[in-house]
């Protein structure tokens, strides 16, 4: 199953830890009047705004959000007003300033553009005019020499909330391309696999339909299978579509069967008394250590030869599935001993998107493809692909 990594962040618990310490940091300076308290009161607002708006942003509700920030700013520039009329204060509301730089940082990240221009303006304004309630900050040594200092910090904060915004869409963006190219592979793997049902159902109906007047028992056994292998087919095109129908949806743990039992059960499908289908597994051949790509390009190749042959091979009397190993390569062969082409007209007209798409992922993993026939007759679908 597919698992949501989360990147570590600050915790709860240190964030309300600094929170205090900012609080504190205001209490230690401010005058124990009402101004004072006006300027705490200030600060709170201006932190619990700036948790509160980075919850609702990520839930959704960017405007309640918004509207949180233009009531900090709003208050922000109350307060400045209002110590620019009674006396100056040795702080310009550290609490008070944190809580707004961070809101500004969150709005140019997470808000819509109208929402953005409406809401930033007034925080850069609140944090640019802090610098007039503590003039004596300007004058030590290190921020003395720093020019404009309250226009480059949230010019700062303006820029990382720009700077996540463009992660958080590169990211959206590289998790769309991905679905997008994993439901268009699932739209190709359902295409072979109903295919590949689709035509083990007519070759046995034809053989049913010309058996039934003289070997009855064999046609009730080839309409048995008729009717099995379109159970199956219904099963794994449910399975596929339901694949393609998760977008949006949480993660299911998908069913894994070895790839060797899967094409064990494509050859066991497609043996029949008309066509002995064997397979033959070198010893030195060991799946476990395939990478899943190439699991599921064998898987994809054994399927497309069995069809074709179902297709092209009336004539067929005996079919090989080999899989061997030549030097670090892996050697998938799809063989039949059909010497003619059948009687009667041609029950299919090819559509050439299973071996072009076969042969795309064949390429993909520095492998190569061959069809054709034999010296002794008949047809094979080969394949050697690198196992590293």
């Amino acid at each position: 199953m597919h698992r949501t990594s989360r990147r570590p962040g600050v915790g709860p618990s240190t964030m309300t830890g600094l929170c205090v310490l900012l609080v504190l940091a205001d209490v230690s300076v401010v005058s124990r009047t009402g101004v004072g308290l006006t300027v705490l009161a200030c600060g709170v607002l201006a932190l619990a705004s700036a948790v509160a708006q980075a919850r609702m942003h990520r839930t959704g509700r960017s405007v309640l959000a918004c509207a949180l920030a233009l009531l900090a700013a709003t208050a922000s520039l109350l307060t400045t007003s209002l110590l620019q009329s009674t006396v100056l204060q040795r702080t310009p509301g550290w609490a008070e300033l944190c809580g707004l730089l961070a809101s500004l940082c969150l709005v140019c990240r997470y808000a819509r553009p109208t929402l953005l221009v409406v809401s930033a303006l007034p925080l850069f304004a609140a944090v640019v005019r802090t610098q007039e309630r503590a003039p004596v900050l300007l004058e030590l040594p290190v921020l003395k020499d720093v020019d404009g200092l309250f226009v480059l910090l949230p010019t700062g904060f303006v820029l990382l909330g720009g700077y996540l915004r463009g992660e958080d869409a590169r990211r959206r963006a590289a998790a769309r391309d991905m679905r997008r190219a994993e439901r268009l592979d699932l739209a190709r793997d359902l295409h072979d696999h109903v295919a590949h049902y689709v035509t083990a159902m007519v070759v046995q109906a034809q053989a049913g339909e010309q058996t039934a007047e003289r070997d009855p028992t064999t046609a009730q056994a080839l309409f048995s299978n008729i009717e099995r292998t379109g159970q199956e087919g219904l099963v794994a095109m449910s399975r596929m579509v339901g694949l393609l129908r998760t977008e949006g949806q949480g993660p299911r743990e998908p069913t894994v069967t070895p790839v060797l039992t899967s094409i064990g059960e494509l050859v066991r499908r497609a043996d029949s008394a008309q066509q002995p289908t064997t397979l033959e597994i070198a010893d030195e051949v060991n799946a476990d250590v395939w990478p899943p790509q190439l699991a599921k390009t064998v898987h994809r190749l054994v399927q497309e030869g069995l069809t074709n042959v179902r297709k092209h091979a009336r004539t067929a009397t005996a079919v090989q599935v080999r899989l061997g190993v030549e030097a670090d390569r892996l050697v998938v062969r799809v063989r039949d001993d059909a010497t003619g082409q059948p009687r009667g007209r041609l029950r299919f007209r090819p559509s050439g998107f299973g071996m072009v798409g076969l042969e795309e992922r064949i390429t993909e993993l520095g492998g190569q493809l061959s069809s054709g026939p034999l010296p002794e007759g008949g047809w094979e679908l080969a394949a050697s692909i690198p196992m590293k």
